[in-house]
């Protein structure tokens, strides 16, 4: 138990199952420390993986203090500074008097060129599968708005 919250690693690996923001990706790893910890076989470094996730996602506070507390009103963000690889791009869907199949098949470039990076196959493999999934759940989305 850390002396910094009270918090167990159970309890902790249960507020981040729990948390909407965590990747089921991450919550699959976070059942298998969960498993070793109840196992006795959970290695320092992935208590301290736990609890600095816990931290990142809580800010420090338990879950309750979390769930009681108001939300915090939105920071001001500085945009200009965050300048995207393709902000320059040409997207398609901006050229006037598109409509209807046009502007989905303009859609659909605009968004295969912004989620498929042309470094693409310098990127890792795990990136590469969730960017091609993002992608096929987009293109499905804009197949359903076709079809209606």
């Amino acid at each position: 138990m850390s002396a910094s919250t009270g918090h167990t690693i159970e309890q902790r690996i249960d507020d981040l199952l729990k948390h909407t923001g965590v990747w089921e990706q991450t919550k699959d790893t976070l059942r298998d420390l969960l498993a070793e910890h109840k196992a006795g076989t959970l290695d320092a470094e992935d208590a301290s993986y736990i609890e600095g996730l816990h931290k990142k996602m809580f800010g420090g506070r338990t879950a309750s203090a979390v769930s009681d507390a108001k939300p915090a009103p939105p920071r001001p963000r500085d945009i200009a500074a965050v300048k995207p690889a393709n902000d320059d791009a040409q997207l398609a869907s901006t050229r006037r008097g598109l409509v209807g199949a046009d502007l989905i098949q303009a859609l659909r470039q605009d968004i295969a060129q912004l989620v498929v990076p042309g470094d693409m196959a310098d990127r890792s493999q795990e990136e590469q599968d969730l960017r091609n999934e993002i992608l096929e759940a987009l293109t499905a989305t804009l197949d359903d708005i076709d079809a209606n």
